[in-house]
Formats: structure tokens, C-alpha cells, sequence
């Protein structure tokens, strides 16, 4: 019987010490009859103990190595959910808002080239600075982490960039930073790389061949 399911996964989200099956079952939306079967699984695995206590039944919850790998992939599901609910949602924000620097590189290549924050689910955010606090209240509402400065461990996450003017383009309905302002910060970053990869989808005839160069210790 496999372990891992729908179910299994609310339990130990959702199950605390000393709780009923029934208080269970209300929280998690299952059937009794379904919790009950599942906890009984769980005790199989050492994850759940069910302890007499007075008519009922409670719950004693072990942390043990199992009960560990079933709250990370909880945690991973939720970062993956998140991320793409905030690729939705971004689109339709009445804010003056758009995605700058390797967020914008990686809108403008199509995903050909992927930044290493990006990659991590760090987004960069530029908003006008009237628009910063609903922003931020609206990144709250949906559990979306974010910082002016210091970034968490926490994912997805953005950072914010306050401005008081800028343009803005959309691709792929995204707002995002102008071409031309895109490639004047990879220009002075020097990030051939992305300017490479810009060159050949928009024939902007920068002459730039990226070449990684690598040394044998």
C-alpha cells in the first residue's frame, strides 16, 4: 500500500498532539472512516501513535525520519504552488509594477537563459513607489515572501525595488523593463551572456559572441 498520498499528506500537515481522529477529519475535509485508515498506516510507519484517552482516541505525533520527508515535500509542493500562482496573478495587478534586471533577462530570452536567482525563485520587482504598500499587501495576502533588502530563505520571494518613474513592456502579458533599458544594464554589467542570447532573437546587432572561459587548477 502506497504511503504517499492526499490524504497521508493533510494528516501530517494538518494532525497536532492530543488531537481526536474527529477534529482531524474536520480539518483536513476526509471522511472519518478515511483518516482513520490512514492514521492506522501511519502508526504502521512509526509516524502516529493512537493513544486511548478517556471514549476517544488521540493522536501522538513522532518526528521521526518519515514524518520529516513527508513535511518537505509538504514544503516543496507549497514553494511550486505559490510560484506559479505568482507567475498568475502578476499579470493581472492593476500596480505600476514591472520585472527588472535577470527576471527581465530571463522574460526577454523566452527562458533560453536562466539567471542563477531565478532559477533559486528569486524575482527582482520594480513598483512605483505609491503603488510599494498595496503591493506589499497583496504579496502578503497571498504568502508570497519579499524584502527591499535582505533576501530569506523563503520561496518564492521578490524583491522590490521602489522607483518613482519607468516604462514598461509586456511579454508574454508580463510587465517588464523596455529592451533597450535590458541591454544598457547587461552592457554595463557586462553579461554577454544574456546579450548574446538577446542578439540572436532580436537581431540587435550587437557583435557579441560569449565565450566561457574555464582554467585547470
Amino acid at each position: 500500500m502506497k504511503i504517499v498520498n492526499e490524504i497521508t499528506v493533510e494528516i501530517i500537515k494538518k494532525a497536532e498532539d492530543g488531537e481526536s481522529i474527529y477534529s482531524l477529519a474536520s480539518k483536513t475535509g476526509f471522511a472519518y472512516s478515511a483518516v482513520y485508515k490512514w492514521v492506522c498506516e501511519l502508526e504502521k510507519y512509526g509516524v502516529i501513535n493512537l493513544i486511548r484517552k478517556g471514549n476517544k482516541n488521540v493522536i501522538k505525533i513522532n518526528k521521526n525520519l518519515i514524518y520529516n520527508k513527508f513535511k518537505e515535500l509538504d514544503n516543496a509542493i507549497s514553494v511550486i504552488e505559490k510560484d506559479n500562482a505568482f507567475w498568475e496573478f502578476i499579470k493581472s495587478l492593476k500596480l505600476k509594477i514591472r520585472f527588472v534586471r535577470g527576471t527581465a533577462a530571463v522574460i526577454w530570452t523566452r527562458g533560453s537563459f536562466i539567471t542563477g536567482d531565478f532559477y533559486d525563485r528569486i524575482y527582482f520587482l520594480e513598483v512605483e513607489d505609491k503603488d510599494s504598500d498595496d503591493l506589499k499587501k497583496i504579496l502578503e495576502k497571498r504568502g508570497i515572501s519579499y524584502s527591499e533588502d535582505i533576501i530569506s530563505n523563503k520561496r518564492p520571494f521578490v524583491i522590490i525595488i521602489k522607483k518613482q518613474a519607468f516604462e514598461i513592456e509586456r511579454k508574454n502579458g508580463l510587465p517588464v523593463m523596455p529592451l533597450r533599458e535590458l541591454v544598457k544594464w547587461s552592457k554595463e554589467l557586462r553579461l554577454d551572456n544574456i546579450l548574446e542570447q538577446l542578439d540572436e532573437l532580436y537581431n540587435l546587432k550587437l557583435n557579441i559572441k560569449y565565450a566561457e572561459v574555464s582554467t585547470n587548477a
